[in-house]
């Protein structure tokens, strides 16, 4: 294309040829032009947004001093595992200063020849995909080494921004194995497979962000794992260096057969495989005590089995759906109970306790903190809904009529209970209640339902403890209002 100046920048449909991208036929739908203009849009204000961080490579150098100084915190440690990290690591700041050197005489310069060929409208806008929320639509440009990919995320519709970088050349670590079970290693391999992991090759591969995963990974495939820099993310908060991991003495078996062999684990491997599922794409959150899995669409079929054996064996609740992903949760004391499982299991407390450590391993201090919560017991007027987790107190109103109660601070919280009770075939709402969401079934909803003989029971032993006499008035009417006296 020619470097004039042009009103418009050339966009076109993206034809293979070799690695990369060419212009086919130019983009005509007017829909998708305002789209590939707003993606581009998007890029240019998040590389001036971190300008600094890019022109300096300040990104770069502050990862490698966050690993120089985890290894000099833990160079007197003696476990195997750390041990192996520390490999990993050593690995990762040798590749990381070749990036930087890299990056600075090369890559740079080439990326802002990008970004000024794209404000002259001198560049070919290469589009792939499409605007809809079946399929993301992806704007590439290409200059020298560089490679930019700008990506509007089917379903969720985040734009995502990604540089592939060539000539980056990798490097190969020998990790020895410190697991003391195989079955245990294969278990804690599966939670990999299932979520973040993928194939390369018929080799067992994962590609992350993350530092701590980075590390992690290859502690659980002994043996040789390839290490790249795949790239880098250009964030909304940030800048982010992007991995590529692959485990060449291990063969990988497609996800249908990982989810078989995840089916026939026993319960307790269960709980070990769940550890590195939630790590990939799970939250963890400490004051509300829960555990979640997010599972896409995609996957859904290859999980259904799995997903049964969560609820019915490891208490899990769920399955919830919405546009482009399925949860699944484990809620208070259950998810308490599960935090303190993993940390049961040596192998898996290591790893957690190793991943804590590591730069940008906040979810894995989570599993910590949230093992080290106090788990209260029910409380005496709280009743388990029959047919679901739920845990709901028995409020005695003025007027002596009777509610369930239960609250919750997150609202999409809130709407999977009064989901979930509505599909055991309770009566369930929903209101805005002390800065949060309180979810009632009704005096009359009560009374009319399986529930009554369970509250009733409640009530009468509530009756039996109670030493105030107007609190006995009160309950003895709310028992009369409730019908609990009819076929005593």
């Amino acid at each position: 294309m020619s470097s004039a100046q042009a009103d418009k920048p050339r966009i076109c449909w993206g034809v293979k040829r070799g690695k990369r991208l060419v212009c086919g036929e130019p983009v005509t739908d007017e829909a998708i032009i305002k789209e590939v203009e707003e993606l581009i849009n998007e890029l240019k204000g998040r590389v001036e947004r971190h300008r600094g961080k890019l022109e300096n490579a300040s990104f770069i150098d502050e990862l490698i001093g966050l690993l120089e100084r985890w290894l000099e915190e833990h160079k007197e440690d003696k476990g195997k595992k750390v041990r192996e990290a520390r490999k990993v690591v050593r690995k990762m700041i040798k590749l990381l200063r070749r990036l930087r050197r890299m990056w600075v005489e090369t890559y740079w310069r080439q990326f802002m020849e990008l970004m000024e060929l794209l404000e002259r409208n001198a560049i070919d806008v290469i589009v792939t995909g499409e605007n809809n929320s079946e399929k993301s639509l992806t704007a590439h440009l290409y200059n020298g080494d560089v490679a930019v990919e700008v990506a509007r995320v089917a379903k969720s519709g985040s734009i995502t921004i990604f540089l592939t970088l060539s000539k980056l050349e990798g490097d190969d670590v020998k990790i020895a194995n410190t697991f003391s079970n195989e079955k245990l290693l294969k278990a804690i391999q599966y939670g990999w497979e299932m979520t973040d992991g993928g194939i390369n090759y018929k080799h067992p591969a994962m590609v992350t962000s993350q530092p701590w995963q980075v590390v992690l990974w290859p502690l659980c495939y002994p043996g040789k794992i390839r290490m790249y820099i795949n790239g880098m993310g250009i964030n909304e908060d940030g800048v982010s260096i992007r991995w590529r991991l692959i485990a060449n003495d291990h063969v990988a078996k497609p996800k249908e057969d990982v989810a078989k062999e995840v089916k026939k684990l026993g319960t307790e491997r269960l709980k070990a495989f769940m550890a590195p599922a939630i790590w990939g794409d799970g939250h963890i959150n400490v004051s509300e005590k829960y555990v979640k899995l997010y599972i896409g669409l995609s996957k859904y079929d290859l999980w259904l089995g799995i997903i049964e054996r969560l609820v019915n064996e490891l208490g899990f609740a769920g399955p919830y759906s919405n546009e482009y992903r399925v949860e699944v949760a484990i809620l208070s004391s259950k998810a308490v109970g599960l935090a303190r499982a993993w940390l049961s299991i040596p192998d898996v407390k290591e790893l957690i306790e190793l991943g804590a450590s590591l730069p940008g391993g906040e979810k894995l201090k989570r599993i910590i903190e949230l093992a080290s919560k106090e788990v209260k017991e029910l409380g005496k007027s709280s009743i388990v809904i029959p047919g679901t987790n739920i845990s709901m107190s028995i409020d005695v109103r003025g007027d002596c009529t009777v509610e369930l109660r239960a609250w919750r601070r997150d609202e999409e919280e809130a709407l999977r209970l009064v989901e979930e009770l509505n599909k055991a075939g309770y009566k369930a709402v929903k209101c805005v209640y002390k800065g949060g969401h309180l979810i009632l079934i009704t005096h009359a909803n009560v009374r009319d339902s399986p529930l009554k003989p369970i509250v009733c029971k409640k009530l009468s032993d509530l009756l039996n403890e109670a030493r105030n006499e107007k609190r006995k008035e009160r309950i003895t009417k709310a028992m009369k209002n409730l019908k609990c006296f009819d076929h005593a």
